[in-house]
């Protein structure tokens, strides 16, 4: 792997300030407490003497160079560029790094022996990379390389030319920083790996740098064909992380970490690659079935002929080893693009790596105008560590299923149309979401916003109001055993209101929604709906089916989800069910469930008290209306898993912030609530018999009624209702 030092600049982490000068703040550390300023041109900057190793200056926009010194004052500890416009706090942390490498008379590795090189690039989470230089230590044969709090470095140990001939391989190091670092690497000899598969079988070992981009393959040095099987030997390090993957035409994809040593029929026929767990509880709760694009927010992609796009597709529930390492691995995934009409359609894109195999991403080509739809689905797999030649299950089990066939990933694909002055003002939320960290605003969001609906109902009905569209259609999913497919737009389902507002009935699935002005060119909008099953229960009497005054109610529902489950780097967050503003259900974040709401019977739980002084009479239903699933933790704005690049992808994110989300649409619930005593048990008027005492509904006594609903003993040992407003 060979790393380029490339000059690229930071996404802003401060605010720009519109001036002929902005102010910075650069806050030094204990390795390197001094710095100067230049401008890219080497023009010295005055910056002033530092408080504390802080510095506080202005300076014009523009590229500068910062050079740091060690303790002793002259030795460069490197340098790193910057422009304040894009940010202007820094927060500066030196890395060491050297190999432990020593010759059998003790004498030290070193870069100015030829012994070894390293290259490096530091990336910001989003994965942009910083232009670094490396530096020295005051320590001999150590060397320093600058970074910002909260970026990741990358470096390569490349043995000189005279170790690579004593059998010495590249050792690589990671890690993103929240404080300066020491690397302290030892550079191994390799050792030769042989693995022996099925003749018709693929295997593709690697290593990973970063998440989401493509793993570094690792070719093998000889492959020897042995009748019905092959034997691959590969030359590895014994101090880095290896995957795998492993695949054959109909069989089962298997892949994970470490090094196996034989793949044989009986492993691609463990578990049917078009296998469907449609059950939330599989693999312990965490299945979903479901997939997140990169897209946008309408589902709707806009190219011109000759465009290019990187697709990528991730699997959610995201096969992670752990919920805190993140070594990730993805199914096979499979596009297929149809037209309008829903038939195959080959004219208006193509896509490059249509199969997935070893690369998540595939490329799209814009060969003619038109308009295409693109249906994205995964195979079952299997996801194992195997170490010292023992398989060990992934977090949630080894063996997972394909998508579910509802979950299939959908979006428009436009090329060489504009259709400029149609505004859709497909609002949902505006209240709760003013000042969340929902990238799509106000706007439903094609993926995180779900309309639930009752599985006693035919859908949800969702009402907007568009600007300059002359009609409105849509297209429903027929959903099949592995995928969905669509049969043209049409009128069934959508309403034209006399004020200018569509309603639309929304089924189950990702159904697309055309908007088209009155020159014919369109927009669409992919919206998502499940139905839902929920279960009203009084904890208070139970097995009664009235509800009165004072009862506490359990509104159970199941076939909800979580609308933006974990992502490593980029969501980890919790989910509750929302009415009216107030979180309900159970808090799982930070806890052994946090991602397991769609299983989680508790998290999806409502539950409430009627007020003991509720005036049934005057309001005979108890409503809970704007129901929504409100996402609650730590991580990117929802949204910006569109936003990876496809190869700086992203680095772990140990600088998220705290953030409050809302989605979706859930059922309003409505109560009936009265005031008669029936279906309690030994009621009577009470006529011919003294009252004993006055109960509340918590069973505290009193010697007369109070507020609310009480419970009248008799002399007789019978019992009545009575309510004091």
């Amino acid at each position: 792997m060979k790393l380029k030092h490339l000059l690229i600049t930071l996404i802003a982490a401060g605010t720009c300030i519109p001036a002929a000068a902005t102010p910075v703040k650069v806050t030094m550390n204990t390795t390197s407490p001094t710095m100067t300023l230049a401008t890219a041109d080497g023009t010295p900057v005055e910056t002033g003497e530092p408080a504390s190793r802080v510095y506080n200056f202005d300076i014009p926009e523009g590229d500068y160079v910062l050079t740091a010194y060690a303790t002793n004052g002259t030795t460069v500890n490197g340098t790193i560029k910057f422009n304040p416009a894009e940010i202007s706090e820094l927060a500066v942390l030196t890395n060491t790094l050297y190999v432990s490498n020593k010759d059998e008379d003790g004498t030290q590795w070193s870069i100015e022996e030829g012994d070894y090189t390293v290259d490096y690039k530091v990336s910001t989470r989003e994965g942009n990379l910083l232009d670094v230089t490396l530096g020295k230590s005051s320590t001999a044969k150590r060397y320093t390389l600058l970074a910002l709090n909260g970026n990741t470095v990358y470096m390569e140990f490349i043995p000189g030319a005279a170790r690579e001939a004593e059998g010495y391989v590249p050792a690589l190091q990671n890690a993103t920083l929240t404080f300066g670092r020491t690397f302290n690497t030892t550079i191994y000899k390799g050792y030769h790996q042989t693995v022996t598969i099925p003749s018709d079988a693929e295997l593709s070992i690697g290593y990973k740098t970063v998440h989401f981009a493509d793993f570094n393959t690792v070719a093998p040095e000889s492959t020897e064909d042995n009748g019905d099987t092959r034997s691959l030997t590969y030359y590895l390090s014994s101090g880095q992380t290896y995957n795998f993957r492993t695949w054959r035409p109909g069989g089962l994809t298997l892949a994970g970490q470490g090094v196996p040593t034989e793949f044989t029929d009986a492993d691609y026929a463990s578990y049917d690659p078009a296998q469907v767990n449609h059950d939330p509880a599989s693999n312990k709760g965490y299945e979903t079935g479901d997939i997140f694009v990169n897209i946008n927010a309408q589902g709707h992609l806009k190219l011109n002929v000759g465009d290019t796009f990187d697709a990528h597709a991730m699997r959610t529930w995201q096969l992670t080893d752990n919920s805190t390492n993140n070594y990730f691995m993805e199914p096979d995934f499979h596009y297929t693009v149809v037209g309008l009409d829903g038939k195959p359609s080959s004219g208006v894109i193509e896509i490059d790596n249509a199969d997935t195999r070893d690369s998540h991403w595939s490329t799209i080509k814009a060969v003619g105008n038109g308009t295409a739809i693109v249906l994205v689905t995964y195979d079952a797999i299997s996801v194992s560590t195997i170490k010292n030649g023992v398989r060990n299950a992934y977090l949630g089990g080894e063996y997972w299923g394909a998508i579910w066939p509802e979950n299939t990933g959908v979006y428009v694909v436009t090329v060489g149309e504009e259709a400029d002055g149609i505004e859709p003002n497909m609002l949902l939320n505006e209240e709760y979401n003013k000042d969340t960290l929902k990238l799509a605003g106000n706007n439903v969001d094609a993926e995180h916003d779900v309309f639930y609906y009752l599985d006693t109902e035919e859908g949800a009905y969702y009402t907007f109001t568009p600007e300059g569209v002359e009609d409105v259609t849509i297209a429903y999913p027929a959903i099949g055993s592995r995928t969905v497919s669509y049969s043209g737009f049409g009128s069934e389902g959508v309403t034209a209101n006399a004020d200018g507002s569509y309603t639309l009935l929304l089924r189950h699935g990702r159904q697309i929604v055309r908007l088209t002005d009155a020159s014919g060119k369109s927009v669409y909008q992919v919206l998502t709906a499940k139905e839902c099953h929920r279960e009203i229960t009084n904890e208070s009497r139970p097995g009664a089916t009235d509800f009165i005054p004072g009862d506490k109610v359990i509104v159970q529902y199941s076939g909800l989800f979580h609308p933006a489950n974990k992502l490593a780097g980029i969501y980890n967050m919790s989910a509750y069910v929302t009415y009216n503003g107030n979180p309900n259900g159970t808090s799982l974040i930070l806890s052994a469930n946090q991602y397991t709401f769609g299983s989680a019977a508790k998290a999806q739980a409502v539950t409430f008290n009627i007020p003991e002084d509720y005036d049934a009479e005057a309001n005979p239903e108890f409503i809970l209306d704007e129901g929504v699933i409100q996402v609650n933790g730590y991580g990117d704005p929802i949204g910006n898993h569109r936003t990876i690049d496809r190869f700086n992808s992203r680095s772990p994110n140990f600088t998220a912030i705290a953030h409050k989300t809302y989605f979706g649409a859930i059922p309003e619930v409505r109560i009936p609530v009265s005031i008669n005593t029936s279906g309690i048990d030994s009621v009577t008027d009470g006529i011919d018999a003294e009252v004993v005492a006055y109960y509340n509904l918590q069973g505290i006594a009193s010697d007369s009624p109070r507020k609310g609903m009480n419970i009248v003993v008799y002399s007789d040992g019978t019992t009545r209702k009575l309510m004091v407003r």
